[in-house]
């Protein structure tokens, strides 16, 4: 019986289940909160670690209850690092889906382990306020929680929700930004090139809904 759930555990049904499930919980005011915060945090720590990687540091990630979060860096390069952070969440939300399929249990531990690590670091070196600091200990309580399920089919099934809810928030997220107000990523981005915000927000939209294709091309070839 463990197995045949196993082998479900990675059909195209379950896939389109944890899209539609993604989906609607999306909508579900504060019951969605902890996992538009798992996006935001990724989207943040991207931008933070474009700015480390391109030479520059991070002052401060603030994360806000409603979803939408900063990371404040110093120095770096500002085009990638004002366009790693959609970027950088799906990347995210396809490693973690994708590695769900490829974990036992030990392994699913090590991989809530490396998180858990990253948000605890983020939180002591750039956590600059209480609410942050509170997000942060949900996100963490979340992967914990995970290192405590039993049935391996179960755990790779959570693993994969986180993914394609990141995924799908990273492909809605960008659309907020064409409000008008010339703010966020998008804006930055304009100013930096002179290419419109439509287009970089375009852009992100397109990369992040290919990649939620591109796993279900992944999911039927799998179990074809």
């Amino acid at each position: 019986m463990s197995e045949v759930f196993e082998t479900r555990s990675s059909s195209p049904l379950l896939f389109l289940a944890l899209v539609l499930g993604s989906f609607m919980l999306s909508y579900i005011p504060i019951m969605n909160w902890p996992f538009s915060w798992m996006m935001t945090f990724f989207h943040e720590i991207s931008h933070g670690i474009a700015a480390l990687l391109t030479g520059g540091s991070i002052d401060s990630i603030r994360l806000h209850l409603r979803g939408s979060g900063l990371c404040t860096t110093i120095g770096g390069i500002s085009f990638i690092i004002s366009l790693a952070g959609y970027l950088g969440a799906v990347i995210w939300g396809m490693g973690i889906y994708l590695m769900a399929d490829t974990l036992n249990k030990r392994h699913a531990d090590e991989l809530a382990i490396f998180i858990v690590s990253i948000v605890l670091l983020s939180a002591v070196l750039w956590g600059r306020d209480l609410i942050t600091l509170l997000i942060m200990a949900v996100l963490i309580v979340v992967w914990m929680s995970i290192m405590k399920l039993n049935d391996n089919a179960y755990i790779k099934i959570g693993i994969k929700f986180i993914g394609i809810f990141i995924l799908l928030d990273a492909i809605k997220a960008p659309l907020h930004l064409i409000d008008g107000r010339h703010y966020g990523d998008g804006a930055r981005l304009a100013d930096l090139t002179g290419i419109p915000e439509l287009v970089w927000v375009t852009t992100w939209f397109l990369i992040a809904s290919s990649g939620l294709y591109a796993l279900w091309k992944m999911s039927n070839k799998a179990h074809a």
